[in-house]
């Protein structure tokens, strides 16, 4: 059979493979609860995995990877960026915010905050913040484009991303979380053999193996096996690489992902999910090295962030369907995540804990709640084709646009959350907001404005910073105002 014939056959089962679990997935979903967090039930290595799978994006298997192509060696720092900043930032954060979720019971990152200060300013602010993740799902719907328009013939870029809306929106409609779990579940085991697969097929492909590979690269552009590559839009200097290794940090505290964290069933389980993590993680970032195995073998590629597309193509046709669904699984992971958090930062922390808790929308408690979950079923579609408005014209680098969106939410919400699970006398309420805000509004102007900084995320980490400082000085000064916000919220916590 020919390629394209592989391509649609395992597409096809890879289709019936999610809307399948969808449908199971929904069985299990009694309200709001359970649609966002699995009602609190999953274990420690499916929520490892599917932690990984939400990780892992598109991003990962086609942009970093054209980072790699476009600028050689230097692309590999944010392999090290994630394996050991993220990492890192998993193991601060996912413990702390899991214990305290016993007694908060949030479900979702803006609820945590929101119960952890006391605010629901600060929830409102923080909902408003994350729908700039649409932006990180245009990037996995722009890539699945790409991915599945070069390997089809005669089928066009538009027609393939409307095809992964389409589907995304529909299982995570469908099955909430536990469908988000369960096919992350498959979907990391096809992203763990296409990482591991390019990494030896690569040895094997060049005799001399990675030696020859540095050697070829070399002699096209010194710069591409040089520590920094000054062409490069987040490796050109160290502070610069900085700024890439504390956003890595701070992506382990993107709300996709603490709602994983959230929905772990047995606390004590947590170390296990960090080292399903850990492995996992490991694996599918070999992919990148394919970048620099299609830069050696052909440097005239016109788009970099179709150098994984490329090379796949070099194997025989099962392989390369393999590596293309595995890439299609990476992005549909990712933008379910996505949009089943925006979806329940919409329904629940905006409408029903902040419009209609404040009488804003007067609205009796018990149809307020049944018609957030009816959103649930509508809003995932509105998200999807709002993302599809961002993408009909593929960017330069997918990469980037990814980080626009975790960059966004990084510079307002990573400061909040730190203060509030490691400096908890100095968790104010309003320095949170105001730090948030300034945070945000230093990133904007940085990179989206003014355009001082062209890397995306050393702007997200120029953000950040001021916003910690800026939090920190004021909760400073109202150290009074935090001890009595505390009192109050404590005694709340009693009488429940």
């Amino acid at each position: 059979m020919s390629l394209n014939t592989w391509m649609i056959c395992g597409l096809a089962l890879y289709v019936l493979f999610v809307v399948y679990v969808g449908f199971l997935g929904a069985k299990k979903i009694k309200g709001l609860s359970d649609f966002a967090v699995a009602g609190e039930s999953m274990g420690p290595i499916p929520l490892g995995l599917a932690f990984a799978a939400s990780f892992f994006s598109a991003a990962t298997f086609m942009g970093y990877v054209g980072f790699c192509y476009a600028w050689g060696a230097t692309g590999l720092w944010i392999f090290l960026a994630i394996f050991m900043a993220s990492t890192l930032g998993f193991i601060l954060l996912a413990k702390g915010v899991r214990n305290t979720n016993i007694e908060l019971k949030s479900i979702s990152m803006a609820d945590w905050l929101a119960k952890r200060y006391d605010s629901d300013v600060l929830r409102g602010l923080c909902s408003i913040v994350f729908i700039i993740q649409i932006f990180y799902i245009a990037g996995q719907f722009s890539a699945g484009g790409s991915l599945l328009s070069g390997m089809i013939q005669g089928l066009d870029y538009t027609t393939a991303i409307i095809g992964v809306t389409v589907i995304t929106v529909l299982y995570v409609t469908v099955g909430g979380l536990f469908a988000d779990i369960y096919t992350s579940i498959g979907q990391m085991c096809l992203m763990i053999f296409a990482g591991v697969f390019v990494f030896i097929s690569g040895i094997m492909m060049f005799k001399g193996g990675l030696t020859e590979v540095s050697d070829l690269l070399a002699a096209q552009n010194p710069n591409f096996v040089t520590v920094l590559n000054p062409d490069s839009l987040h490796m050109y200097s160290y502070a610069a690489v900085f700024g890439v290794m504390f956003i890595e940090f701070a992506f382990a505290g993107q709300p996709q992902l603490l709602n994983k964290i959230m929905a772990l069933k047995n606390p004590k389980d947590m170390s296990k999910m960090i080292w399903t993590w850990i492995v996992a993680s490991f694996c599918c970032l070999l992919v990148m090295f394919g970048g620099l195995y299609m830069r050696a073998i052909d440097p005239n590629l016109k788009v970099a962030d179709m150098a994984v597309i490329e090379y796949v193509k070099l194997f025989h046709p099962i392989i390369s369907t393999i590596l293309s669904v595995a890439i299609v699984a990476a992005l549909m992971s990712t933008a379910c995540g996505l949009i089943l958090v925006i979806t329940t930062c919409i329904s629940n922390d905006l409408f029903l804990q902040t419009l209609v808790k404040h009488r804003i929308i007067p609205m009796e408690q018990d149809e307020a709640e049944k018609l957030a979950y009816r959103m649930t079923k509508v809003l995932p579609a509105l998200i999807g084709a709002f993302s599809l408005y961002l993408v009909f014209n593929p960017p330069p680098f997918m990469g980037v646009m990814v980080w626009i969106g975790i960059s966004g939410v990084s510079a307002a919400t990573l400061a909040p959350l730190i203060f509030a699970l490691f400096m908890p006398k100095l968790a104010n309420a309003k320095a949170a907001i105001i730090g948030a805000i300034v945070g945000e509004g230093v990133y904007f102007y940085l990179y989206l404005i003014a355009h001082i900084e062209r890397s995306v995320m050393a702007a997200g980490a120029c953000g950040v910073i001021v916003s910690f400082i800026v939090m920190y000085v004021l909760a400073s000064m109202w150290k009074e105002d935090t001890k009595k916000a505390q009192a109050i919220r404590d005694a709340k916590l009693a009488k429940k």
